[in-house]
């Protein structure tokens, strides 16, 4: 029994236990479970976020509400609140739906509660202001009543908008009642400003730089014109010569003054930056005097101003010896705020100079001249004279510039100030980002791009900046940029970004410009504009060949039609004749009919090469007439018939033109007789300059196959207008650009001798102008084409390829050569070593067989590694098979 007694008790101990540790759990549980002070926060400011954003809206739509109530005129109920809200408010009732939807702004902005309550109650006063300004400016007095109905009164004055309503008589019969009309209006107008000060956040400072600042601009533009006119004193009294005392009687004229002013401005540009830049600095000084704190700079010691620095008119002072003071130990502290206070100085009149100088330059660029000074010509009535009257020839009349068009600037001086503005900030930011310091020194705008001239800081590596062309372009928002570093002859790097507003250049400002009047030589033509806005001239004859690259829709038929138009205007049939080369047919078919072509355009390939090597053979002919008349070149020769036309004028000597070849599609002459094309080219390029003669070889496919090295070696004069990668720019101009260009005539010219290119807009003419120019020269002089020329042109084309074919003996009996046919056109692989395989065949054998294929037209030359091409298609050699 003890022993169950005991085993019992041990359950229940047990039991128990399990209990008080389940309870003891569930408690942990809950305490667990309970918030902590952070969530509680959390929550609280939830709900109170919820409660705002349910005010906001509430007092948002109520505000809308009392605007509509306000303007709206209804019936019944609606009239009742229409006329009950102008009773209690009056003249102010229409800015009380304003002032409920910005307190709802206030509430839905999440400031604290009483910021909140501040600008409520500011709102609520300002609205009893302004109530209280309407009863004392327009509101009616009410004599000789009760109090009850005078309230009647101001209420029906309300509703009737004669004053400010109930809400008006708070301010506006106490302050009336105390100051009477005048002193009641100065002091409702005073707390109206002062509450509407407290609306809108304005601080005191802020409020008297705003009334100073007329003032400060005031002072500024009299410091301006006071040192402008006294540069102009300083200027009138030191270009005055002596001269003798005039006699009182002596008449002078009245605007003598005035025009030596206008014709001394001229030849002077007055630095006013500077000199106001001198007297804002002396203004700062005295005020720093006034005001006592020019000791504390007496630590910074400071550089006597310089005779050069200070205004012309302004005397070097001589320095006085420093008087001997005991020496004061200066206080550290106050030493070291004194040198960072010189040192803020510092930067802001470094800053100050840097920003003058850069507005200066953004000036400067955005009002250079676009265009050369309009120059009169010949009317199209009178007649150019380019050949010699007594010779009895016809003379020739040059086109009237009067037939091209004059170019229209696209955008205005202001809009390219702004855009010049932007960039150049947003260029030295973009680089300061980069780790990169630097500084704009000058800025060229040109017609496609403009020019920033940086000049990088102390340590900073020339690579550093080139490397960031891609980030200035994204940061920019720019198509292309390019960097040319460092610019020949300055310590600077370019960098040249497209301008949002291209101006184009006609070829009329181009043709009817000093520059190309001036021009020496019958082969000169106007290129374009440079980056600076100036107008470059080129000569053919300096050249004395040039290659010219660009793909499609890059400018490049349209800088060879600017040419050819050059010439037109420049030179008569007797002086320059051309050959004008299209395989395209599209381009230089116009020109026919016009006096200066030998022969008419020539648009077949192989016609092409028969005029190459007609121009092979003149040029031969021409040195033998060298040689035998003992003349080095054609001015030479030239000039030796003009002196025997001189004594002898039945002389029956005549000059030799300048020859120029045009060729529009230099690939298709090399794919249709690349032998015989680039054999007479080679020979043009080494020795046709002498003779008189010069190419112009133009392409969009620059590629090695079709300017080999032998024909670059002898054409150095390159324009590269845009390519489609480096590549092609490398080929063209040896160097990557071309690459980054915009197209539509931006271009690299690079003529013999230039070690960079220079980046150029060509001129541009539309094909209704240049038919004007050729119609006028058809109307006036016809065609003039020489027949022996073109019979030797044909007699000089080369044979086709299937005519060559059929000249080829071949064995009948060896039908190797057939089966090898058959092998490579069903195969594609053109080898030696293959047909070896093949055909079971020795080297030489195979090797023979090659040739003969070669020769029949099938398949290309070697070029080295590379496999042979295959000419011939598979259907076509089983049709010439079938045939035979």
């Amino acid at each position: 029994m003890a022993e169950k007694k005991t085993t019992q008790s041990a359950k229940s101990k047990s039991a128990a236990g399990q209990k008080k540790s389940s309870g003891g759990s569930s408690a942990a549980k809950t305490r667990a479970k309970k918030p902590t002070a952070k969530q509680l926060e959390e929550m609280e400011q939830a709900r109170f976020r919820e409660r705002r954003r349910f005010w906001s809206f509430i007092m948002f739509f109520y505000g809308i509400f009392e605007l509509i109530v306000t303007f709206v005129k209804g019936d019944g109920l609606w009239n009742a609140l229409y006329d009950l809200n102008r009773g209690l408010l009056g003249a102010s009732v229409f800015v009380f739906g304003i002032f409920i939807i910005y307190l709802a702004l206030t509430i839905a902005s999440e400031k604290s509660r009483s910021a909140v309550i501040s600008r409520a109650v500011q709102g609520l006063v300002m609205i009893f202001l302004l109530s209280g300004a309407a009863q004392i400016f327009f509101g009616r007095p009410i004599e000789g009543a009760s109090f009850w109905l005078k309230l009647r009164g101001l209420y029906l004055d309300g509703v009737t908008l004669h004053g400010g309503g109930l809400a008006g008589a708070v301010f506006g019969w106490t302050l009336l009642a105390l100051f009477r009309k005048t002193g009641a209006a100065i002091i409702i107008v005073l707390l109206i400003v002062l509450f509407a000060l407290l609306l809108s956040d304005i601080t005191l400072p802020q409020l008297l730089r705003a009334f100073s600042r007329p003032f400060v601009g005031g002072a500024k533009a009299i410091a301006e014109d006071r040192a402008e006119r006294a540069a102009e004193d300083y200027y009138d009294a030191r270009d005055i010569p002596a001269e003798p005392a005039r006699r009182a009687d002596t008449p002078q004229p009245a605007e003598s003054r005035a025009e030596r002013r206008a014709r001394e401005k001229k030849k002077r540009r007055v630095d006013i930056a500077k000199i106001h830049k001198m007297q804002m600095e002396k203004l700062r000084e005295e005020e720093l005097a006034a005001e006592g704190k020019a000791e504390q700079f007496g630590s910074v010691p400071e550089e006597p101003a310089h005779a050069d620095d200070l205004p012309p008119w302004e005397e070097a002072p001589e320095q006085p010896a420093p008087a001997e003071e005991p020496a004061k130990k200066p206080d550290g502290k106050k030493k070291s705020k004194n040198a960072a206070r010189a040192e803020q100085v510092a930067e802001e009149k470094q800053k100050l100079a840097e920003q003058i100088k850069l507005d200066e330059l953004i000036r400067k660029a955005a009002g250079e001249p676009q265009r050369p000074p309009k120059i009169t010509i010949e009317p199209s009535g009178q007649t150019a004279v380019f050949a010699d009257e007594k010779s009895g020839k016809p003379v020739y009349i040059a086109p009237p510039v009067e037939i091209l068009k004059e170019a229209k600037r696209t955008c205005s001086e202001e809009e390219v100030q702004r855009e010049i503005q932007e960039k150049s900030s947003k260029l030295v930011e973009t680089l300061e980002t980069f780790g990169v310091k630097t500084r704009i020194i000058g800025i060229h705008r040109g017609p496609a791009v403009t020019r920033y001239e940086l000049q990088p800081a102390a340590g900073v590596k020339v690579k550093q900046v080139t490397s960031l062309a891609d980030d200035i372009a994204l940061n920019l928002a720019a198509d292309s940029v390019r960097i040319e570093a460092p610019i020949p002859g300055k310590p600077a790097i370019g960098i040249e970004i497209p301008n949002i507003h291209r101006d184009s250049v006609s070829m009329r400002e181009l043709i009817d410009s000093e520059d190309y009047r001036r021009a020496k030589g019958k082969l000169s033509f106007a290129v374009g504009k440079d980056i600076e806005g100036n107008i470059v001239i080129g000569n053919i004859a300096s050249m004395p060949h040039m290659l010219i690259a660009g793909t499609t829709g890059s400018g490049k038929s349209v800088f060879t039609n600017s040419i050819i138009l050059n010439i037109l205007f420049h030179a008569s049939p007797d002086e320059v004749r051309l050959i004008l080369i299209d395989p395209k047919k599209v381009e230089f078919p116009m020109y026919n009919g016009i006096p200066h072509l030998l022969i008419p355009v020539v648009t077949e390939p192989l016609k092409a090469a028969g005029a190459l090597g007609w121009a092979v053979n003149e040029m031969m002919r021409r040195y033998k007439l060298f040689e035998a008349n003992g003349t080095k070149n054609i001015e030479d020769y030239n000039e030796m018939v003009d002196e025997m036309l001189a004594s002898d004028p039945e002389c029956e000597r005549t000059k030799l033109p300048q020859i120029v070849i045009v060729v529009d599609e230099f690939a298709d002459l090399m794919l249709a007789a690349k032998n015989e094309v680039e054999e007479s080219v080679m020979r043009l390029a080494q020795l046709a300059r002498a003779a008189g003669m010069h190419m112009l070889i133009a392409t969009q496919s620059p590629r090695v196959d079709v300017l080999t090295g032998l024909i670059k070696a002898n054409i150095p004069s390159r324009t590269a207008l845009m390519v489609s990668n480096n590549t092609d720019s490398r080929v063209i101009l040896d160097e990557v650009g071309a690459e980054k260009l915009l197209g539509r005539g931006d271009m690299l010219y690079k003529p013999v001798g230039f070690p960079k290119p220079m980046r150029i807009q060509s001129g541009f003419a539309s094909t209704a102008e240049i038919r004007e120019v050729v119609n006028f020269l058809k109307t006036e002089h016809g065609s003039d084409y020489n027949q022996e020329i073109i019979h030797e042109v044909e007699q000089n084309m080369p044979k086709p390829k299937n005519e060559e074919d059929a000249e080829i003996s071949i064995n009948p009996d060896d039908d190797l050569v057939n089966q090898a046919i058959t092998i490579i056109v069903e195969t594609g692989n053109a080898s030696t070593a293959f047909l070896q395989r093949k055909l079971k065949l020795g080297f030489p054998r195979a090797a023979r067989i090659m040739d003969d294929i070669e020769a029949m037209g099938i398949i290309g030359p070697q070029e080295g590694a590379k496999p042979r091409k295959i000419l011939l298609t598979k259907e076509e050699w089983y049709e010439r098979q079938g045939r035979s």
